[in-house]
């Protein structure tokens, strides 16, 4: 008697054979996922809580030192500094971090007076503004 292959031994064999294809393309893949997971341990996460949060704020509570916001800038090109969004998150270099206590919104509000408080510089290329004289200048030779 003459014995063939019917379709469902075959359904079984070429199934078997595409999972374990599957599981074993499924374990190089994991091997990578693990070293992304290394990767992300070496910054410090903060999520923009509130409007107003700026990269030299964040420095500040994190680092220390407001100058640290454009090594934050260089950390996070996928984000616009300028505008930081509520949600955003900003990666902070563990080295960098001082203070891993999430920012209080006190914070923002005290921040914010100190820029207020700084005097402005006034430019020296720049012209005084003309005094305002209230009696009237007739135009041409004096």
């Amino acid at each position: 008697m003459k014995r063939t292959l019917s379709f469902f031994p075959l359904f079984l064999l070429f199934a078997g054979i595409f999972c374990f294809a599957c599981l074993t393309g499924c374990a190089m893949f994991g091997d990578k996922g693990g070293q992304a997971e290394e990767a992300k341990q070496d910054v410090y996460v903060h999520t923009v809580e509130w409007p107003g949060e700026t990269l030299p704020m964040i420095a500040q509570w994190y680092t220390g030192n407001k100058d640290n916001g454009k090594i934050l800038a260089k950390t996070n090109p996928d984000i616009a500094a300028e505008h930081l969004a509520v949600g955003d998150q900003v990666r902070i270099p563990l080295e960098l971090v001082k203070n891993n206590k999430s920012m209080p919104k006190e914070f923002l509000s005290t921040f914010s007076a100190k820029d207020r408080a700084a005097p402005k510089k006034s430019s020296s290329k720049t012209k005084p503004a003309p005094e305002k004289k209230d009696e009237f200048q007739p135009y041409g030779p004096k």
